[in-house]
C-alpha cells in the first residue's frame, strides 16, 4: 500500500498547490525573493477563479495532510480541423515531485490521473514541455516530440 493517495484540488487546497508550485518555480522557473511576493499574489487570484472555472486543474499526492507532489492541466480549446471535429487539447504543466518523495511513482501516478482525465474529457491531444529528468517518464507513456513546433516571445519592455 501506498504512503500516499492521490487528490484533485480544489480552491481548499490553493495554500498547498501554491507552496509545490513556489517549489517547482524556485527550481526551475526563474521565482527569487524579490520576484516571489508579487507571484504568490498572481498565483493565488489565478487559482481562485482557474480552478473552479474548471481553466486549471491540478492533483496532488498527499501524504497524510501534506502535498508532496502535483501535476497541472490546462484546457485549450481551438477551432475544429478536418483530423480533429471536436479540437479540445490540454497543456500539462506543473509536474513536480518534492526532492525526498522521488522516485516513489508519484509523477507517473499523476500522470496517469492526468491522462484518464483528459481522456474522459474528450482531449484530443496533451502536450507539454519537458524537463529532462521528466522526459524519459513522457516517453513511456506515450509522449513524442513535436519537431514542427515554435516558439516566440515578445520583448518585455
Amino acid at each position: 500500500m501506498n504512503a500516499w493517495r492521490i487528490h484533485k484540488a480544489g480552491v481548499d487546497d490553493i495554500d498547498e498547490v501554491i507552496r509545490l508550485r513556489r517549489e517547482l518555480m524556485r527550481q526551475f522557473g526563474g521565482l527569487t525573493d524579490a520576484n516571489a511576493a508579487a507571484w504568490e499574489e498572481a498565483a493565488r487570484r489565478h487559482l481562485l477563479k482557474a480552478l473552479p472555472e474548471g481553466r486549471f486543474h491540478v492533483w496532488l499526492a498527499m501524504a497524510g495532510t501534506e502535498a508532496v507532489a502535483c501535476s497541472g492541466l490546462v484546457p485549450f480549446e481551438r477551432p475544429p480541423a478536418a483530423s480533429d471535429l471536436g479540437g479540445l487539447e490540454g497543456y500539462v504543466l506543473n509536474m513536480y515531485t518534492a526532492p525526498a518523495w522521488r522516485g516513489r511513482g508519484l509523477a507517473r501516478a499523476l500522470l496517469a490521473e492526468l491522462m484518464a482525465f483528459a481522456r474522459e474529457a474528450g482531449m484530443s491531444k496533451l502536450w507539454l514541455h519537458a524537463s529532462e529528468d521528466g522526459r524519459p517518464l513522457y516517453e513511456k507513456v506515450g509522449f513524442a516530440p513535436e519537431p514542427t513546433a515554435l516558439e516566440w516571445k515578445p520583448e518585455r519592455h
